[in-house]
């Protein structure tokens, strides 16, 4: 190889570095452009609705605080909702008030004023039944209704009280024979008398003359039948477990009285104990 052709490629070689060099200084010399974050904020629009500060029931009557003004996205806004018009003539929570609920009513759900009887509004009473049940009403005494602490919307068991005349009886009694059984359990009480809602104070109602019944078409039959045949009772059920049963903790004592000990009885010189059952 001749001296020129070294010299040539020594110089390039040279090149070749000086441009390496120089392409990787500006590349870590330059800053490393990171991605615009947009945040995009959508503003929503809100009405104020009309919902309930508490949980309400069925047939209970609305009382000062009862209602509230909520919040709802107006887009989501039905015209059966309850809106707060500045232009509405009148307040709408004061001409709701004293109205009776016709079904259970949750916090934060917008109200509409399907829910609600206002008064001299027609068929109170029907908006109260449960779908397919009827209203029956039967005579009632401070004696037959728990002393007058039966309320609306309390549940109570149906008992029936007959009279058989000896002449009726069987195998010719001569002594008149009363028999009581209950006919219905667990039956709501709609209203006492023509009072369809607690008292707000929570005290006992001064026992009416009637109580209406909600009981399905064939037992409200059953029922008109049973006042023509004896008289009835009603008698409270506790809130806690309707349904339940549960053994009584009241002592016969004329029970008692008539336990005979038992008889011991001797056969071929051996002692054998009798269980005796009294009549």
């Amino acid at each position: 190889m001749d001296k020129k052709r070294l010299i040539l490629i020594i110089a390039l070689v040279g090149l070749m570095f000086v441009v390496f060099t120089t392409l990787r200084g500006m590349n870590a010399s330059d800053p490393v452009a990171e991605p615009e974050v947009r945040t995009i904020v959508e503003e929503v629009d809100y009405t104020q609705v009309l919902s309930v500060a508490e949980p309400m029931s069925k047939g209970m009557r609305v009382r000062e605080g009862d209602l509230k003004w909520i919040d709802w996205p107006t887009e989501a806004v039905s015209p059966a909702l309850i809106t707060n018009e500045p232009t509405a003539e009148g307040d709408v929570i004061e001409t709701l008030l004293g109205a009776l609920v016709r079904e259970q009513l949750t916090p934060g759900d917008p109200l509409v004023m399907s829910r609600f009887i206002r008064a001299g509004d027609a068929g109170i009473m029907a908006a109260l039944l449960s779908p397919g049940m009827r209203a029956v009403t039967v005579r009632i005494s401070v004696d037959t209704a728990s002393g007058g602490f039966i309320q609306p919307g309390d549940k109570v068991d149906i008992i029936m009280q007959e009279t058989i005349a000896p002449s009726d009886q069987p195998g010719g009694f001569n002594a008149t024979k009363f028999i009581a059984s209950t006919i219905f359990e667990n039956v709501t009480v709609l209203a006492i008398d023509q009072s369809f809602s607690n008292n707000p104070d929570g005290s006992a109602f001064i026992a009416g003359s009637t109580a209406t019944l909600e009981l399905s078409p064939r037992d409200a039959e059953r029922i008109t039948v049973a006042q023509v045949e004896g008289d009835l009772s009603l008698v409270l059920r506790g809130f806690s477990g309707s349904s339940a049963r549960a053994p009584s903790r009241a002592k016969n004592p004329d029970a008692e009285e008539k336990a005979v000990p038992p008889l011991t009885i001797y056969r071929s010189g051996s002692a054998q104990s009798v269980a005796v059952r009294g009549n």
